[in-house]
């Protein structure tokens, strides 16, 4: 009996150390492949009804991501590329009204704690800068303004029939200095 406890004991030993051995081993780089270091999804269940919901927002944004970290320009820039987040276009759906930024914020949240943050840094738009410096007293010619080189925007479609809709999700990064379409990805669901 004393022999199988001291069996299990050895055993339980030698895998704790093989386990503790590979975790230290692992390359903890970050590396700029777009991917969240911190990704906390409680569940991926598809959303109810014909509306867009969580596990839409989570699809959509992660493609999103990868792609955005991974445009040439932008990993070979040599510095870190200066990105300001508009909003999304909504006035091609049949509710313009609503709100759908909230897929831009996921996609910056999303690669501010990737490793494509060695290579991106976002700046908040002019208005909002302006408001938030004009309420803390700060004058503007005290001030500088990082200028981005790249708008992150949004336009999202839909094409209801009946109780399904079909909607089309087009995120792009527009280069400033030229208007030219750096990247572009898109999302399409029929729910």
């Amino acid at each position: 009996m004393n022999t199988h406890l001291h069996i299990k004991t050895t055993l339980a030993l030698a895998v704790a150390a093989m386990l503790l051995g590979g975790l230290t081993a692992c390359d903890t780089t970050p590396k700029n492949e777009g991917h969240p270091k911190d990704f906390r999804v409680e569940s991926r269940l598809p959303s109810e009804g014909s509306s867009l919901g969580s596990g839409n927002l989570i699809n959509a944004t992660d493609a999103a991501v990868a792609g955005i970290a991974n445009v040439p320009e932008i990993k070979q820039a040599g510095v870190r590329t200066v990105i300001v987040m508009d909003r999304v276009d909504t006035s091609k759906m049949s509710d313009p009204s609503a709100n759908y930024d909230i897929f831009l914020a996921r996609i910056r949240a999303s690669l501010n704690q990737s490793g494509a943050a060695q290579d991106i840094v976002f700046v908040e738009t002019r208005d909002k800068a302006e408001a938030i410096k004009l309420r803390e007293g700060i004058p503007k010619d005290q001030s500088g303004r990082t200028r981005p080189r790249y708008a992150l925007t949004g336009t999202f479609y839909d094409l209801p029939r009946g109780k399904t809709n079909y909607y089309f999700l087009s995120f792009v990064l527009m280069d400033l200095t030229n208007d030219v379409i750096a990247w572009e990805g898109s999302y399409e669901v029929k729910l």
